[in-house]
């Protein structure tokens, strides 16, 4: 079964306005988000001018709270670094200053770095003297975008605690 895409004029603002609270329902997203898929269903720039100053009016859609929500999910997840919050909150259009203002808020240098060593000793689970494990671990945080400073004190503080064991 193929799922036709409905019909509607590209002026049509209760159409757009109907896109966005469904893409709000399945997930909060960012203005940018927004706008680029009003944008690509073929929506006129006006009428996307239009819907998405309405919702951000009524609060339905803020990059504040959106890009807030985000950080804190994403480190409920497993834990991320700045600089992958940061990344990813960019690909979604969220502006500069409110990216580094959810990211102060959220995540200090000291939180960033003990989820950094909890991911880290999860993973080893006990290899701490082995060379290829270390690497492994070492290339895991950086891809979760933990600063290098960071890892590089994470990974003194394993090496350490294998020492002492």
């Amino acid at each position: 079964m193929t799922r036709r895409k409905a019909e509607f004029s590209s002026d049509d603002p209760e159409a757009a306005r109907e896109k966005c609270l469904r893409l709000l329902a399945v997930r909060a997203r960012s203005t940018a988000e927004l706008r680029e898929r009003l944008r690509r269903v073929g929506f006129a720039p006006n009428v996307v001018g239009s819907v998405i100053a309405d919702l951000t009016e009524t609060g339905l859609v803020d990059d504040a709270e959106f890009a807030r929500s985000w950080v804190a999910s994403r480190q409920a997840a497993g834990g991320f670094g700045k600089q992958k919050l940061r990344w990813e909150l960019r690909r979604k259009g969220v502006a500069e200053k409110l990216i580094e203002t959810a990211l102060e808020k959220a995540v200090s240098d000291e939180t960033e770095e003990e989820q950094a060593l909890l991911l880290a000793q999860k993973r080893l689970k006990g290899e701490v003297e082995e060379v290829r494990g270390l690497a492994r671990v070492r290339r895991l945080l950086i891809g979760r975008g933990f600063g290098f400073d960071t890892v590089d004190r994470v990974m003194r503080r394993i090496s350490s605690d294998g020492e002492h064991s």
